[in-house]
């Protein structure tokens, strides 16, 4: 385990951009973690998660994707569509039933 000790005027590190990208870069990759991508580079896994939504609305962190990283998070969002939809297909007709 490492532990960074932070002092002086400086309480927060600063991430330049290149490192943002690089880690939101390593979560794309096919069955990666952001949790363990997160653990592995000493950051919170929250503030990765803040630097995929700054990457889709473009705010700050501009990592390049290629084709295959692209294909891959559409191929995840179908699948999860998919998942949804027989979710909801199954639990549609569901109704409490009322104890006496």
């Amino acid at each position: 385990m490492r532990v960074e000790v932070l002092g002086g005027r400086k309480r927060r590190r600063r991430w330049s951009q290149d490192n943002k990208a690089r880690i939101v870069e390593e979560t794309l990759a096919p069955g990666a973690k952001v949790t363990e991508v997160a653990r592995r580079n000493g950051v919170a896994a929250s503030l990765v998660f803040t630097w995929h939504r700054q990457a889709r609305t473009s705010e700050q962190v501009v990592p390049s994707f290629t084709p295959v990283q692209i294909a891959a998070v559409a191929d995840r969002l179908r699948k999860l569509r998919s998942f949804c939809l027989r979710l909801r297909a199954e639990f549609a007709p569901w109704q409490p039933r009322v104890l006496d």
